[in-house]
């Protein structure tokens, strides 16, 4: 079991509640307001123009603020602000995990005497319980709506393609920017996600997940939630259910593949058939009977239920046999994903020459071309994302990318037909991510000829006129440096946390 840093554990336990519930919670929501800039997903070596966010945290401890993640992504300044006053507090991200949507901000130079007072966070709340919704009203006055909880499911985030423990609330209020309290009895219940303004329902992050998060951000180093690593499907068909020698009824789902150097990798293999995840059935579609929450996606036993490291039984079906194995579960950093999620918008490598631009594919870049980005994009790389994006065949491999072509003299014939292809070799060599690429490039002097995955020709530069192309590219095209490589032993910061189970459908990661 982890162990706590002792002076955090005694912030959230040694709170002296107002005369009422009230009062407390008031004095515990503060307005966040982000300052933020991305990197260009089709440039990068530009930044995009800078924006603002507002919304809500709440005090957890002294000089502590707990909100969410998507609030304070890409953040450059961050502020916070007290009801009925217009000073702004300078506040720093300190843990920030968009696999669960939350982030914990240290405050900088609190004025004493604040007026503010740490929330604790609800240890279990009945189904039935209305809760109050606290945001700012116009005159930056505390707010407050009813709302009761309608729905809790391992729900899609709406700004990450993970799926975490989802309380849906319904309620009159319109809540007007993520982070904002939901409250009972002096204690957090949650934060307001997003809101449906239609059918006036708000998605909450749950206590259980901030109780997760706060109880990891308390003991260094953060491990983040766990992963099994292996993907899955249902197995509602009779005649394969038949074909498995799977006779329990109405139990069981299908092990398609594991990922490498996990758990799953080790105990697990496909064709397999779970029957009991931990000691809970896991029906046919993936669900058990949770104790506190009702039929829930067995994930949640994952990602909520356990911790980075822990060893759970898994009853399996394996050639017509029954037997159980020891699975140890892990945290999956995103980086070794065959395609990143890249959800932050890191800067990623590049190499620009003769106008080619060659980088490794993401989800972010996928994302980027809109919400039809799988009906706009070509079918065979929205293929790979969704079919192969969580199987890496070897450690550090991506899928690189010719991502567009810079239109010059040097590339006449090529601009206008080649763009998002998968490069399988950089002048004859094999590569198999931009590590490859730069090495290929440093030994020769520049790209000579490009291989596509999808293409029987190669694509050529002339190697007479590139010094000058190149030259001439980066003055009309404003390009700062022609290539972006990371330091031998350097990592780009990459989203805390495993690499998710996707919502885009078909099979399931956990």
């Amino acid at each position: 079991m982890k162990r706590l840093r002792p002076g955090f554990v005694l912030t959230l336990l040694l709170i002296t509640l107002p005369a009422t519930a009230a009062e407390n919670t008031d004095a515990s929501l503060l307005q966040v307001i982000v300052t933020y800039q991305e990197t260009d997903p089709f440039l990068p070596w530009q930044k995009l123009q800078p924006g603002m966010r507002t919304g809500y945290g709440v005090v957890v401890g002294p000089s502590r603020v707990l909100t969410t993640e998507g609030l304070v992504r890409n953040q450059k300044l961050v502020e916070l602000r007290k009801p009925m006053t217009g000073e702004k507090i300078p506040a720093s991200v300190v843990i920030a995990d968009c696999t669960v949507n939350l982030a914990l901000l240290q405050v900088k130079n609190l004025p004493e005497p604040s007026g503010l007072l740490a929330l604790p966070v609800a240890v279990k709340l009945d189904r039935k319980t209305k809760v109050d919704i606290l945001q700012f009203d116009e005159i930056s006055q505390i707010q407050h709506g009813d709302a009761r909880m309608v729905q809790v499911s391992m729900g899609a985030l709406p700004k990450a393609p993970y799926q975490s423990l989802s309380f849906d609330l319904l309620t009159d209020l319109n809540v007007n920017g993520e982070g904002a309290a939901v409250v009972k009895e002096g204690a957090l219940v949650g934060l307001i996600m997003s809101q449906d303004p239609v059918g006036r329902i708000a998605a909450m992050i749950p206590y259980p997940v901030i109780q997760h998060f706060m109880r990891d951000a308390g003991a260094a180093p953060y491990d983040g939630f766990a992963s099994a690593g292996f993907l899955w499907s249902v197995l509602v068909d009779p005649a394969k259910r038949a074909y498995l020698k799977v006779d329990t009824p109405a139990r069981g789902i299908l092990i398609l593949s594991c990922i490498p150097g996990t758990g799953a990798s080790e105990v697990l293999k496909p064709n397999d058939v779970i029957l009991e995840w931990d000691g809970h059935p896991v029906d046919n579609m993936g669900y058990y009977e949770d104790e506190d929450f009702g039929r829930l996606a067995f994930s949640y036993l994952i990602k909520g239920r356990r911790e980075p490291g822990d060893v759970v039984p898994v009853k399996i079906v394996r050639d017509q046999a029954e037997s159980v194995v020891q699975l140890k579960l892990c945290h999956q950093d995103d980086r070794d994903a065959l395609i990143p999620e890249n959800v932050l918008g890191e800067a990623t490598e590049y190499l620009v020459d003769g106008g080619f631009m060659i980088t490794e594919l993401t989800g972010r870049y996928l994302r980027a071309h809109g919400t039809e980005w799988e009906h706009v994009m070509d079918p065979r790389i929205v293929h790979m994302y969704l079919a192969g994006k969580h199987a890496t065949a070897a450690p550090g491999e991506h899928v690189v990318i010719l991502a567009g072509i810079l239109p010059d003299p040097i590339n006449i014939g090529y601009q206008q037909r080649f763009r998002d292809e998968v490069i399988t070799a950089v002048n004859g060599q094999s590569v198999s991510n931009m590590t490859d690429v730069f090495r290929v490039v440093d030994r020769d002097g520049s790209v000579r000829r490009l291989t596509l995955k999808s293409v029987g020709v190669d694509l050529v530069l002339d190697q007479d006129t590139l010094t000058k192309a190149n030259a001439r590219l980066a003055r009309q095209y404003r390009v700062p440096a022609l290539r972006y490589q990371l330091k031998e032993g350097q990592n780009a910061p990459s989203a805390n946390g495993d690499s998710g189970a996707d919502n885009t459908g078909g099979p399931k990661k956990e």
